[in-house]
């Protein structure tokens, strides 16, 4: 599904290199988990994969095909394959949730329908049960603004999978949950990729989620994999070491 080769990314403004050399293979329907602390490179090494940057040396296979610093139609193209969650959300707060979700199909319309909001029988009926399966049909006309952070971001995860995507990224998505907010979206990511046959590589934080919920787990530090295996083989001492280095 992606392959990842001696990744390198630099941000001149500071001077700095982020991911140094990263070397990643993701097989479909694999649950990834990207741990690690602030300044690890999880955000960069996810918006590289997703092209809203551009990696400064390395090599991104999509299904066999090379994406780093793809432009115009074929960028256009990849990211109807790739499904976004973002960790603010990332939401038209004054639109309704319905029209949230429904967003998710734009970049698969034709630009006189996408322009007019024209969306097929299919795609409201599509919106529609992804809200029931995350429990917000009775919100549907709610403007996005009047939800909680929890609810924000399982209109999110509906937008996101109303794109059909075959590759769902997820950016810190529970980083400003409450416990019991961060299972229940995490529970809905999980049981909607499964469904799906989706590959997910989520970044999160919080050690104890990512053992409960990743097929594999990818522990970033400084830039670098330090770890690269199942939970089960995941110690708290290499925890230590990812988030401290001790």
């Amino acid at each position: 599904m992606l392959e990842i080769r001696n990744l390198v990314k630099s941000f001149t403004h500071p001077d700095i290199e982020v991911l140094h050399g990263v070397d990643l293979t993701v097989k479909a329907g694999e649950f990834v988990v990207v741990i690690g602390p602030s300044g690890s490179g999880k955000t960069t090494l996810i918006r590289c994969i997703n092209q809203l940057i551009t990696a400064t040396s390395g090599e991104i296979y999509f299904e066999g095909s090379p994406i780093n610093g793809i432009k115009g139609a074929k960028l256009r193209k990849l990211r109807t394959q790739i499904g976004m969650i973002f960790q603010d959300y990332n939401l038209i707060y004054r639109s309704n949730v319905m029209q949230n979700v429904l967003h998710g199909r734009l970049g698969q319309m034709d630009t006189f329908r996408s322009a007019l909001g024209l969306y097929s029988a299919e795609d409201l009926k599509a919106a529609h049960e992804l809200l029931v399966a995350v429990g917000l049909e009775e919100f549907m006309h709610n403007k996005a603004q009047t939800l909680s952070g929890g609810q924000m971001q399982r209109v999110g995860i509906c937008r996101a999978m109303m794109q059909n995507p075959k590759l769902l990224l997820a950016d810190e998505p529970i980083s400003s949950l409450d416990p019991a907010s961060a299972r229940i979206v995490l529970d809905q990511i999980k049981s909607l990729t499964k469904a799906r046959g989706l590959t997910s590589i989520i970044n999160l934080h919080q050690v104890d989620f990512a053992k409960a919920y990743a097929s594999r787990i990818i522990g970033l530090r400084l830039g670098e994999i330090v770890f690269d295996g199942p939970p089960s083989e995941l110690t708290d001492s290499m925890a230590d070491y990812i988030y401290t280095g001790a």
